[in-house]
């Protein structure tokens, strides 16, 4: 996506396709929708016919991207726009599987001083 350096973030961001979700975030649902399916589809076959397992991984994706705008749109209200995707690193780099360069330490910084200051009025 081409960005114009004079002209405001907001301009530059990616529009909101569907939902709350934006083009990248709508085909990552997808994706989890359609594996959470055929996860879900999969114990079903077992006690129906093999058709069940397309079906609930066709149909799941919808399921997860029409509750999960909801949801989405809820995270997001407030946040900077790639908030998601930090999110999404962070616990990458917690799990041990993420970026090693992305620093997860962090500390409150303190002023050790053995006298108080006082004014000088």
């Amino acid at each position: 996506m081409a960005t114009i350096r004079d002209m405001p973030d907001r301009l530059n961001s990616e529009p909101v396709v569907f939902r709350g979700f934006t083009t990248p975030e709508l085909f990552m649902a997808a994706g989890i929708g359609v594996v959470l399916g055929l996860i879900i589809s999969l114990p079903f076959s077992l006690f129906f016919s093999w058709l069940i397992i397309p079906t609930g991984s066709l149909l799941f994706p919808l399921v997860f991207i029409s509750f999960g705008g909801k949801w989405l749109a809820r995270k997001k209200r407030g946040k900077p726009e790639n908030y998601i995707w930090q999110m999404f690193a962070l616990r990458k780099r917690r799990m041990g599987i993420g970026d090693p360069q992305l620093i997860i330490d962090s500390r409150c910084w303190s002023v050790r001083r053995s006298i108080p200051i006082r004014s000088t009025k």
